[in-house]
């Protein structure tokens, strides 16, 4: 692999004297680090039981990042005078070119800068994953402002949102080639790209009543505001765009044994419509909310957010087949 010099590691590990991480951040940290290993170690045509030959790195970087974002969530929480921004200011901030670097956070959140000096002592930050942990700090950056706002951002800052939001597996799966001492796969790094994107639609559409109830940012919520009753319609349109680079990219990049395992593990978690799980996936997209209040109203009063209607025959995105009846919601942290 690349561990780097022994040097930057000695002047690395003389710095940790004190903890960075919580016990809750390793707790959360766990289920997405399992979830990477079966889901990605497959692709790497590395067995899943080898996963403690790699498990230091990729436990104690998911753990940094799920630190940073509990810090995040906090400042989110803690917002002094809970106002809402107008659609102008809020469209200037999004739109701004100013980008975080890693060294801007290092010096207010300690487990941030410990992961980044790791990286740097074991020769693993490289450009790749610079990148994509700055994606990281315009994602949780735009989050803060959405929560702000959550029905003021436009259709194309909630793609944005969503297209940064999967940033943690991405560099999971960067740092995984660099500890097999591989090139990058670039056309498989794509298709994964495309497929995140899809389990990240698939968890908001799941979340959707409940975050209207908690007056949370979701993009469904983006579209039932911006496209009322054919909400839908434009949901089942983008998701079959980004199907269709799934399937482009997953046809470049698999072969027939990689394809099988990656399909099977699809198939373990119905996940994210048929393109993905062709036997289980569904896409199921509920009617939108179009006045959100009684539904918030109607949840305050009850331990558990009522059902959303899914219609019936309701069908969506590349290769769908008709969906026969609702489901109900599930995770992602």
């Amino acid at each position: 692999g690349t561990a780097g010099t022994a040097e930057p590691l000695t002047a690395y590990l003389s710095q940790m004297a004190a903890p960075t991480l919580s016990f809750e951040s390793f707790r959360r940290a766990r289920a997405t680090v399992e979830d990477f290993a079966r889901s990605y170690f497959p692709l790497h045509r590395v067995p899943v039981d080898a996963f403690l030959n790699f498990m230091d790195v990729l436990y104690f970087v998911e753990a940094s990042l799920y630190e940073a974002d509990e810090r995040n969530e906090a400042s989110v929480e803690a917002r002094p005078d809970g106002s809402i921004r107008s659609r102008e200011s809020l469209s200037a901030q999004l739109g701004s070119t100013c980008r975080q670097t890693l060294e801007d956070c290092a010096h207010r959140e300690p487990a941030w800068m410990a992961m980044v000096d790791l990286l740097k002592a074991r020769g693993l930050l490289d450009s790749n994953v610079r990148r994509l942990l700055e994606d990281g700090l315009e994602y949780w950056a735009l989050e803060r402002r959405l929560c702000a706002a959550p029905l003021e951002a436009s259709v194309a800052e909630a793609q944005r949102a969503l297209s940064l939001k999967s940033f943690d597996y991405r560099v999971l799966n960067r740092l995984m080639y660099q500890l097999r001492g591989a090139p990058y796969d670039e056309p498989m790094i794509a298709c994964m790209h495309e497929a995140e994107l899809l389990v990240e639609i698939e968890d908001d559409l799941k979340d959707y009543g409940k975050d209207v109830a908690r007056n949370s940012f979701n993009i469904y919520r983006v579209y039932a505001r911006e496209y009322r009753e054919r909400a839908a319609e434009e949901m089942a349109a983008f998701i079959a765009q980004i199907e269709e680079r799934y399937l482009k990219f997953r046809a470049a990049a698999m072969d027939e044994g990689l394809l099988a395992a990656h399909i099977a593990r699809n198939e373990e978690q119905s996940s994210a419509g048929p393109a993905m799980a062709p036997s289980t996936g569904r896409w199921e997209i509920p009617v939108p909310i179009l006045d959100e209040e009684p539904l918030r109203r109607l949840s305050a009063g009850v331990a558990r957010v009522p059902l959303l209607f899914v219609p019936p025959g309701s069908t969506c995105g590349v290769g769908s087949e008709e969906v026969p009846s609702a489901r109900c919601n599930r995770l992602h942290e």
